[in-house]
């Protein structure tokens, strides 16, 4: 299914579902004086929501607006089943089902705050630890705070990035990797604090690439409805890599970052946006892989997980990578995030490997977009420790 096709199926049903709680509403609440007044401002609100995201992508307050449309939308859902089943049976059964059909919606729809306010405020720290036959002697206990999609413009609270930056002070890792998207598509969205913040995060070794969002190609109603081929906005791109080295971050662009330690070596190769489309790819993969030394450890920066699944990694030991979000809803069962919205190729979050033993981490990520909502799984920061070994599992 195309990205436009996605769209337009989830909005029919929106809309769908919608009309169907609003004209089967029972009796008694559309008696009620304040009845339509609240239909009018859900209207609105749903209108404002599908407007922002066709147009511009998101800043606090629409994915605040975002989570309320989310919960109407749960509401509708659940309201439209209940009271759907109510027709198939007669009488005091079919008026008590669809009665209930309130009750239960509305239940769920607090469930889904509740866990909602837990979650999205709450910053989870991954532990991974990695063994590689190939690691070399002095990178055995080499640690990684590995951090993605921040998504600054969304942040209702300017202290939950001072809370990443606290946790991953308090893990002391030799290197901290950030795997893009800083912004939703504005250095706008990055306040003083937030530079402050990026800054305090200590380690001896801060790489970071960009994301998709941090080129701002996705916005335009050509990306949904269009043919036009999208172009990226390269002086974003620059500004957000000229602000990433003010924080003291080395931004790799399709280029190679090593590192030495005694007599060992390995190398960190960060490539620009390479998505799956509809997302524009940028720069040539290809060459900088040609640039990797045999025999040399490596790990691989790329801020979309899909060319891993596609095999063009499977010699590479470690992949480092963000963007799905977890689809902002799942859970993670044996390290693997499960019943998520978003997938790549099967993949959503959490650790995975291949025939060779060689793994991909895919970051749920600390932001949100669109929606300020996360169910199931907190945001987080992945803590990686490689050791030299056999992988007995």
């Amino acid at each position: 299914m195309t990205l436009r096709t996605y769209m337009l199926s989830i909005f029919i049903l929106a809309i769908f579902l919608f009309l169907y709680s609003f004209y089967f509403s029972p009796p008694q609440i559309k008696k009620k004086k304040w009845y339509y007044g609240w239909l009018i401002i859900i209207g609105i609100v749903i209108l404002y929501e599908l407007i922002i995201n066709f147009v511009v992508f998101s800043s606090g307050l629409s994915t605040i607006l975002g989570a309320f449309y989310l919960y109407i939308f749960i509401f509708c859902t659940f309201y439209s089943i209940i009271h759907f089943i109510g027709w198939f049976f007669n009488g005091n059964i079919r008026e008590k089902i669809q009665i209930y059909a309130v009750k239960i919606a509305f239940i769920v729809v607090i469930l889904s705050m509740v866990g909602n306010l837990i979650y999205s405020n709450k910053i989870t720290i991954k532990n991974y630890i990695l063994k590689y036959e190939n690691l070399p002697n002095s990178f055995d206990g080499f640690t990684i705070a590995h951090i993605s999609d921040l998504h600054l413009g969304s942040f209702v609270s300017d202290n939950k990035l001072k809370k990443t930056t606290s946790k991953i002070n308090n893990l002391n890792p030799d290197a901290i990797i950030f795997t893009g998207d800083l912004v939703n598509s504005s250095t706008k969205e990055i306040k003083p604090i937030h530079k402050e913040c990026l800054k305090n995060m200590k380690a001896p070794i801060k790489l970071a690439i960009l994301g998709n969002h941090d080129y701002h190609d996705f916005h335009k109603f050509s990306h949904y409805w269009g043919k036009d081929k999208l172009q990226p906005n390269m002086k974003l791109a620059d500004s957000i890599s000229s602000i990433l080295k003010e924080c003291g971050f080395t931004v790799l662009r399709d280029s190679l970052y090593f590192v030495a330690k005694n007599h060992d070596t390995i190398v960190f190769i960060g490539l620009n946006n390479y998505g799956k489309p509809p997302f524009t790819v940028y720069g040539n993969i290809y060459k900088v892989i040609d640039q990797i030394p045999n025999n040399l450890f490596s790990i691989v920066l790329i801020h979309d997980p899909f060319y891993w699944s596609e095999g063009l990694f499977d010699d590479i030991p470690l992949t480092l990578s963000g963007h799905t979000h977890g689809g902002q809803f799942g859970f993670f069962i044996n390290s693997k995030l499960r019943l998520s919205f978003a997938s790549i190729n099967g993949k959503s979050g959490g650790l995975y490997k291949n025939d060779k033993n060689n793994k991909i981490i895919i970051n749920t990520g600390l932001g949100h977009v669109a929606i300020n909502f996360r169910f199931g799984f907190s945001s987080q920061i992945c803590h990686i420790k490689l050791q030299k070994g056999r992988n007995i599992d």
